[in-house]
């Protein structure tokens, strides 16, 4: 039953303005009809279409008959209940036309991506290559600290603590006892990797001029005084091209969009006519 719920809220949000685009285009639909309402027939590929939309984890029931019957009942429901508020004449009250137009419009955008993307130039490896040779900067992992660190109100306070960690006194119960930063102080004060600039300057300052192991004198800052261990460093390194020549395909394939959305502006005749949105 489990899965029956996830399907019926899911199509429940989808509702009625996910259709199929050909039936929108007015091509016949060659997939065989299962039902009719009022004539309307729908179709094997209505229910694959909802199917396809369903979440991931309840996907492997797209040829259970079950899943498949639940979501003809429902698509039966969707087509009786807008079939009736065609006959009220709520198509025809501005804001519903409205949100009928705006769906209509975000399955063409759609439609009209997937086309491009099946049509435009493929992205080669010698031009993710290009890419990367031309920006490094978006490769380059800056170097990281490894760092944990005990918070307190005073200088003589950060003293005190500095003094019994010399004498041995583990850094993490200490943290946990003494250390005014609640986010951290259950975990030992640890505060993970980081790059430079995330923590405050000060701070960021004695930390990266820590040496391993290190335990800082007090460090002042906005929030209180701080005794900082360093507890490993990672140099700065660059990702190989390898392990980023996915991720740089999608960015040139989305500069190609983003191109041909442009031309497609251009081609058209736009006025703005408001000049307040000039």
């Amino acid at each position: 039953m489990r899965w029956l719920i996830v399907i019926g809220f899911t199509l429940l949000l989808a509702g009625c303005q996910q259709q199929d685009e050909a039936s929108l285009a007015g091509v016949v639909n060659p997939s065989p009809v299962v039902a009719t309402v009022n004539g309307t027939p729908i179709h094997e590929s209505d229910i694959d279409l909802e199917m396809a939309m369903l979440p991931e984890e309840v996907s492997r029931y797209r040829k259970d008959p079950k899943a498949r019957a639940h979501i003809l009942r429902t698509l039966i429901r969707h087509h009786a209940v807008s079939q009736k508020a065609e006959a009220i004449g709520l198509d025809l009250d501005p804001a519903t036309r409205q949100h009928i137009e705006s769906a209509r419009r975000q399955i063409l955008i759609e439609a009209a991506m997937r086309w491009q993307m099946a049509n435009m130039k493929k992205i080669e490896e010698a031009d993710a290559a290009a890419y990367y040779k031309q920006h490094p900067s978006e490769f380059s992992v800056p170097e990281q600290i490894h760092a944990r660190h005990i918070l307190v109100a005073t200088e003589k306070r950060a003293w005190a603590v500095i003094k019994k960690l010399r004498k041995g006194a583990d850094f993490s119960a200490l943290a946990a006892s003494e250390s005014l930063d609640d986010s951290n102080k259950s975990r030992g004060g640890d505060l993970n990797w980081f790059q430079r600039g995330v923590m405050v300057k000060p701070f960021d300052d004695a930390a990266f001029a820590l040496k391993e192991k290190g335990v800082s004198n007090p460090v002042k800052t906005q929030f209180g005084w701080h005794v900082i261990e360093l507890l490993g460093r990672r140099a700065a390194l660059q990702k190989p091209l390898e392990e980023v020549k996915e991720e740089i395909v999608s960015i040139l394939e989305q500069e190609q969009l983003e191109q041909w959305y442009l031309d497609i502006e251009k081609e058209s005749r736009i006025k703005v006519l408001n000049p307040a949105y000039q």
